[in-house]
């Protein structure tokens, strides 16, 4: 397998299999490492954090992410918050899917981390999204082509303004609330059951000070909202360009949500939230192939040539097929949710349940990603003919910076 990993200068090495790539994610002697740039935002937060700490973070936040919350996140929530900020774009016949999809991502994602807003309020709106692109910005920093930082002292700037406007009111909200809890004047059931309210229930349990919980919600503000934005943009995409070659299927988009779950997955497997994965071995270590990772090495974990392993996906594997077929144990969306205990948490939630005919409609889960597709393509949504989509310039990640549609 020596043939598939690329050997770089200063002690790097780089994974670009399946089975390296998917093995290195399970891995407990491989320590996250992706994220010292931008520890403005990530130092401390579940992604970043290994070993103990992770484990009893994690298992924490754990009790919101099940599978029955996601369903009443997906069938209660997401319906309103979609037609609230879909509407608009509709009545005007014109967006773009960049602000549609962040705005509809991030009123999503602030409900499950804990802030206080309402979607239909434009000026409130406006303000949290320019706030928590400033966060991508800085979750990303590895990768930005930017002035690091002038990044940095941006995203600080923007977490004092969201402390102010939404974080301390959202927060002073729930800790009076947990007191009335505490004091027996009202139910454990009526708190919120959102990330917020968890960390603030269990602070002392897990020794958490008021800086890191800020920075946990700051964190999945950026990270739910990020990737959820970027894979819906991409899911449109792909489908329309494919429905340019198959018009039959862009109209069985407009109509069928299946569908357009097997085409959100697809994309998904070809468009990776982070095209990378950054690792440190902390012994060595041997991989089944006979691979070995010596102590200290940083691992670079590279998804997308993971994702496009000939001897996973096929011949076709570099291509676009939303009727492609895998083989059992082999995820749709390939490893771009991570594997091991660094999976994404809200990956049921953004790609929804593997696709399984047998299963019952109650228990049917499509995903947000392919719910926010679905209603913008059954709106009559297309590209805007006089003006293209294009790229982000002050990334190196495929990220569209605009991305004009009519309806």
């Amino acid at each position: 397998m020596e043939s598939e990993m690329q050997r770089e200068r200063n002690n790097k090495v780089r994974l670009t299999s399946w089975l390296q790539v998917r093995e290195a994610f399970r891995s407990k002697e491989l320590k996250q490492a992706g994220y010292s740039e931008g520890a403005v935002v990530m130092a401390d937060t579940l992604l970043d954090l290994h070993g103990k700490a992770h484990r009893e973070r994690r298992r924490l936040e754990n009790r919101l992410f099940r599978r029955e919350i996601f369903s009443y996140w997906e069938h209660e929530i997401l319906g309103r918050t979609i037609d609230v900020t879909l509407n608009p774009f509709v009545k005007m016949r014109k967006g773009d899917l960049a602000v549609i999809g962040y705005r509809c991502a991030m009123n999503l994602t602030a409900t499950i981390a804990g802030i206080d807003q309402d979607p239909a309020e434009t000026k409130q709106t406006e303000t949290l999204y320019a706030i928590v692109k400033k966060f991508s910005e800085g979750a990303t920093l590895l990768h930005s082509t930017r002035d690091k930082d002038e990044v940095r002292q941006e995203v600080k700037e923007a977490m004092s303004q969201f402390a102010k406007d939404f974080y301390d009111p959202s927060r002073d909200k729930r800790e009076q609330l947990i007191h009335e809890v505490n004091e027996g004047l009202m139910g454990e059931n009526d708190l919120p059951k959102d990330v917020l309210t968890t960390l603030l229930r269990n602070r002392d349990q897990l020794g958490l000070s008021d800086e890191i919980i800020f920075r946990e919600i700051c964190f999945y503000l950026q990270a739910g909202a990020h990737s959820t934005a970027n894979a819906f943009i991409h899911t449109v995409d792909d489908i329309l360009t494919w429905g340019d070659r198959h018009p039959s299927d862009l109209n069985l988009a407009r109509e069928d949500l299946s569908f357009v779950q097997r085409c959100m997955h697809e994309s998904l497997r070809l468009n990776p939230a982070s095209p990378i994965a950054l690792r440190r071995a902390m012994a060595d270590i041997k991989l089944s192939d006979g691979t070995l990772l010596r102590e200290g090495v940083e691992v670079t974990l590279d998804l997308i040539k993971a994702n496009r392993d000939l001897e996973v996906f096929g011949e076709t594997s570099t291509m676009y097929d939303p009727y492609r077929e895998v083989r059992e144990g082999i995820p749709r969306w390939g490893l771009s949710f991570g594997a091991g205990t660094h999976a994404c948490v809200g990956a049921e939630l953004d790609g929804g349940l593997e696709i399984d005919p047998d299963r019952p409609a109650s228990e049917v889960l499509f995903g947000t990603v392919a719910i926010m597709a679905h209603a913008l393509l059954s709106a009559g949504g297309r590209r805007d003919p006089n003006n293209p989509p294009q790229h982000d310039p002050d990334s190196e990640r495929k990220h569209f910076s605009t991305y004009p549609v009519v309806f």
